[in-house]
């Protein structure tokens, strides 16, 4: 249930808790990483509200106004989750803190505080390790604040690119809030090799690769083109379709026809008389160490046109893996990828026209990614709550993984009709922050408030 936290100026040391309390013992409250003992009494007033006494609330740094979920362990009362939103990117703005990205994720602080959680943003700038405390910001119908919080329950990893991500400066700080016993969710990339070979020896899963070869030599590349006529070779690391290179080798001459994104982003076509030519052009100055050559899949069309799935799934206030959302991607003409930046077309599933059933792909992908998440939440590291998958189906209805995304794009969501699968995935993370807290929340370290 959500509480209306409200002050009480009229106290000390207390909290009023509602009637449905009266089962329980309470001596300490906690909000984020702060502890305080207490007194606690029941009111009459109304079943929603908890009253705080100014001291306390001024102790645990808690917000005014805030609406918290609240739960009961050890006889300690818990304000929570307070979940922090790691990422990096300031401005000194306070109308747009973040830039470009401010509306992204003000959507992502108003949801989540929806689901009881109470969410803010912050940067490694903003951490006070000596007071424990965050400097962060959150977003209320005002717009943004500026906020004083304790160190949360639960940290968001949305830092936003690799080169932030690998830098000493910001694998420090992660590591000293995960020696806090803070659960960092979804942090790191992944890396393209790395995760087919986690799911390549997966038995449950293994099927729905294509064959793939990481740091291939000429000979590697020429063999896959010699049976797949159509291969793809990908930086191990990429994002975004960047450095992605598709090749199809003409059966009749052998000339090698090359489709990739320039610097601009755009779409380009070249012809080769062959893979060393190729690699004469893209690879004179650069090794093939960090990529990977995949096999290409002949792909359902649409009215003409490729296309393949982004297919997301969370984890809920259970743990449990579950399919978020499924949207179709179409190719631009003469592109190599789908993606949208590069003049790719978002459909919903209803607006394609295939020569499959709807229903039997719907199945199919949500059937995939569920296994496919399942497997790498077995096999990788540290916790994970979501994940954006992109898809193949050839003509015979078979399923084909392309890549898995720790920190999945979101523009899917631009379609009007998947404006509901937009707020389910922004809410997700939240519920299952609150989860994590659960899980933890027994043996966690709660520090008492000053």
């Amino acid at each position: 249930m959500i509480y209306q936290i409200k002050q009480a100026d009229h106290l000390n040391q207390t909290v009023l808790l509602p009637s449905s309390f009266s089962h329980v013992t309470i001596e300490a409250i906690s909000f984020g990483k702060r502890k305080i003992a207490c007194r606690s009494i029941l009111h009459d007033e109304d079943s929603q509200s908890i009253y705080i006494s100014k001291d306390i609330a001024e102790s645990l740094l808690l917000p005014k106004n805030i609406r918290i979920k609240a739960l009961v362990h050890s006889e300690t009362l818990f304000l929570g989750p307070v979940v922090g939103i790691f990422t990096a990117g300031f401005y000194k703005s306070l109308l747009r803190p973040l830039g470009d990205r401010s509306i992204f994720f003000s959507k992502l602080v108003v949801n989540g505080c929806s689901t009881g959680a109470f969410c803010f943003v912050f940067g490694i700038h903003q951490i006070h390790w000596d007071l424990e405390m965050i400097e962060g910001y959150s977003f209320n119908e005002s717009g943004w604040v500026k906020i004083t919080v304790p160190f949360p329950n639960v940290i968001y990893d949305r830092l936003p690119n690799r080169k932030v991500e690998n830098s000493d400066y910001f694998q420090s700080a992660k590591k000293n809030l995960f020696m806090r016993s803070i659960p960092l969710f979804n942090s790191g990339f992944f890396n393209k090799w790395d995760v087919h070979h986690i799911l390549s020896k997966d038995g449950t899963v293994r099927h729905y690769l294509p064959e793939t070869y990481h740091a291939p030599s000429i000979k590697t590349i020429e063999q896959l083109i010699n049976r797949f006529q159509t291969i793809y070779l990908k930086p191990e690391n990429g994002s975004l379709g960047l450095g992605i290179f598709k090749l199809v080798k003409n059966r009749k001459n052998g000339s090698i026809l090359c489709c990739y994104y320039d610097e601009n982003g755009k779409g380009q076509l070249k012809l080769f008389s062959s893979i060393e030519g190729f690699l004469q052009r893209f690879f004179a100055q650069r090794s093939l160490d960090q990529y990977i050559a995949q096999q290409g899949i002949s792909l359902l069309q649409s009215s003409g046109n490729p296309v393949d799935f982004r297919v997301h799934t969370n984890k809920n206030e259970n743990g449990i893996w579950l399919v978020s959302a499924i949207a179709a991607k179409l190719a631009g003409k003469g592109n190599p990828t789908t993606h949208v930046k590069n003049g790719g077309t978002i459909k919903s599933l209803h607006e394609l026209s295939l020569p499959l059933n709807k229903e039997d792909i719907y199945r199919s992908l949500s059937t995939a990614a569920l296994s496919i998440s399942k497997a790498i939440d077995r096999k990788m590291d540290g916790e994970i709550g979501e994940i954006g998958f992109d898809f193949g189906i050839d003509n015979n209805g078979n399923i084909w993984l392309f890549e898995a995304n720790s920190k999945p794009g979101r523009s899917i969501f631009m379609h009007k009709d998947l404006q509901q699968e937009d707020r389910l995935t922004l809410r997700f993370p939240f519920q299952y922050a609150e989860y994590l807290m659960k899980k933890t929340i027994s043996t966690e370290e709660i520090y008492d408030a000053p």
